[in-house]
């Protein structure tokens, strides 16, 4: 893979594409799955791993990076890996919001407060963000990445006048100027990814913003979900997190259902939402091996 200005890089073929497949909207053999923040501090070797060193260290580290990456592969036959990073590093208060909040909050008041007083620099810091994001994406497609996920995190505190105002516009832009850049630079299409978190009621909208696949967290219901983006798009999700905190033969029951809800086609598996530090990992490992042999028996019947 040849990308002007970006260098070449000989990578090993694939052993697994059917995460890849299933986000084109090709047929595959079972389901794929993966979990978000499946590298995370719910494996005690992820805890181990981190303790030698500060968080951006650590995202400055490619051999670092690339044993987090390795980690839950390891233990789980998942169907795809993240690449250990984050946006924080993009700048270092992660994007907007925390960049005005200053850090977490249950209510985004100073963001929205930002959105309502300040609109056009609202609009001038999202244009610098995405401006920076969009060559940020192509590194990594260059650097080996066969996928890409944009998150929309704080979807439902926004609502639909302000998503389709300040959120929107900016998810479709990096999805265009990803994919032109791709092209210009020689390098081949990936599939892309958005999940916007509570961001029910703009799934018509982000199935037609320029993305391979639509992640949905687990208060959408997938057959209207479906229904409503009809089949042109890949959905991915979306087993409540919690529901990992149940026995295994609940969880594998539950997986059940969430297969029969979505169907076998144009669908990954995953969570709503992203793992949380004090999951029982035999817990994530249920999770994973019930899609694989339901997903199967589903495509038999």
């Amino acid at each position: 893979m040849e990308a002007n200005g970006l260098g070449s890089q000989n990578f090993p073929e694939l052993k697994n594409d059917t995460f890849l497949r299933a986000a084109w909207g090709e047929e595959t053999d079972y389901t794929p799955v993966w979990c978000m923040r499946q590298a995370g501090r719910y494996l005690p070797e992820f805890r181990e791993t981190r303790a030698t060193q500060d968080f951006f260290s650590t995202c400055r580290s490619p051999e670092a990076c690339c044993e987090l990456t390795l980690q839950p592969l390891r233990r789980f036959p998942l169907d795809a890996a993240i690449i250990f990073s984050d946006i924080l590093v993009v700048p270092q208060w992660t994007l907007m919001t925390y960049m005005v909040e200053g850090g977490s909050s249950s209510t985004m008041a100073q963001s929205k407060r930002w959105l309502y007083q300040r609109p056009q620099a609202s609009h001038q810091l999202l244009r610098i963000l995405t401006d920076a994001l969009v060559p940020y994406l192509v590194g990594q497609v260059a650097a080996g990445a066969q996928a890409l996920q944009l998150f929309e995190s704080h979807a439902g505190h926004l609502g639909p006048q302000l998503f389709n105002k300040f959120a929107l516009p900016y998810i479709r832009d990096v999805a265009k100027r990803v994919k032109a850049r791709l092209q210009e630079a020689g390098l081949a299409p990936v599939p892309m990814i958005i999940f916007a978190k509570d961001g029910h009621f703009a799934l018509e909208e982000l199935a037609q913003a320029g993305y391979e696949v639509v992640g949905l967290d687990w208060t959408v219901a997938p057959k209207k979900a479906r229904e409503r983006v009809g089949k042109s798009v890949t959905l991915q999700g979306n087993l409540d997190p919690c529901a990992l905190y149940a026995s295994e033969e609940e969880i594998g029951r539950l997986v059940q259902q969430m297969l029969d809800d979505f169907g076998p086609k144009r669908y990954i598996a995953n969570l709503g939402h992203g793992l949380y530090p004090d999951m029982d990992p035999e817990h994530v490992g249920a999770f994973v091996d019930a899609v694989h042999r339901h997903s199967r028996l589903l495509r038999q019947n």
